[in-house]
């Protein structure tokens, strides 16, 4: 019987050879998994994957594997999957993405834009002219946790209309201006470069009532699992990205570098505050 059940052992397992050896060269054909990049939600997915693709198709062509950009419903979900380890990589607001390395154990990539500036419009034809016209208004941002809508949040304290105003957030910077010019907001708090990445089809009916300060742009950070040398042969690739000179200058079509110590110090105060949003849920 042994003898028996030994003969059956190896002709189940002479068999079972070929097959493994189809599956090893299929996972070899196949080549390396993806590399996975969240992006914040600043735009519509649709939007704002097309501005990123030439980013995303250089990198493929540098790295020689595939790499697949992704997004999130909102900035929670964002910090949601780099707090729980489930993002390789995430091109965060420069607030969030010290909060990732200070908190969730992420290490800084690569940094986008040196700053933007934070800009409230109101319609071209509104009667809106000082910041205390807007007493009373419905004004859309992103959600709290997005660094316009901090930066801007401060602002209307600072001008005393913390409590004047009604924030209304929207799901992207295309979006609240379509609100805007079908007269449903009274003013949106957006960045610069944000309304350069635009879809052509966003209308554009507005106009600038006030310019906040100005802002780092977004960071890249990775998990700390990722491999020392896969780390940095991508952050060699994305410093040796040559943006378009014939788009215009935005977080995805930026010169990217090194993000400076001093960089992620400045951003403490504005990493508190999210911090604090996150814990009030």
């Amino acid at each position: 019987m042994k003898t028996d059940a030994r003969r059956r052992s190896l002709i189940a397992a002479a068999l079972a050879a070929p097959a493994l050896l189809v599956a090893r060269a299929v996972r070899a054909q196949a080549g390396p998994a993806p590399l996975s990049i969240s992006l914040a939600p600043f735009l519509s997915p649709a939007a704002l994957l097309a501005a990123f693709r030439p980013l995303r198709e250089y990198l493929e062509r540098s790295l020689a594997r595939p790499v697949e950009m992704v997004t999130a419903k909102d900035f929670r979900s964002l910090c949601e999957t780099v707090r729980t380890q489930r993002q390789e990589v995430a091109m965060m607001p420069a607030h969030l993405a010290r909060l990732a390395i200070a908190d969730w154990n992420y290490r800084p990539l690569v940094a986008t834009l040196d700053s933007f500036q934070t800009l409230v419009l109101v319609r071209r034809d509104s009667p809106v002219r000082t910041p205390a016209d807007l007493r009373g208004a419905v004004v859309g941002t992103l959600d709290a946790l997005s660094l316009t809508a901090t930066v801007g949040q401060l602002w209307l304290r600072e001008q005393g209309l913390a409590d004047t105003v009604t924030l209304q957030t929207v799901p992207s910077i295309n979006s609240a201006l379509f609100a805007l010019d079908r007269g449903e907001l009274g003013a949106v708090i957006a960045g610069d470069t944000q309304l350069a990445g635009l879809p052509a089809t966003t209308p554009r009916s507005e106009r600038v009532l006030a310019t906040v300060r100005d802002a780092p742009g977004p960071i890249y950070v990775a998990r700390t699992s990722l491999a020392p040398a896969e780390l940095e042969a991508l952050r060699a690739a994305m410093i040796a990205f040559t943006p378009d000179p014939a788009r215009p200058i935005t977080a995805a079509n930026a010169r990217l570098h090194a993000v400076e110590p001093a960089l992620l110090a400045r951003l403490d105060p504005l990493a508190a505050i999210a911090r604090r949003a996150l814990a009030a849920g």
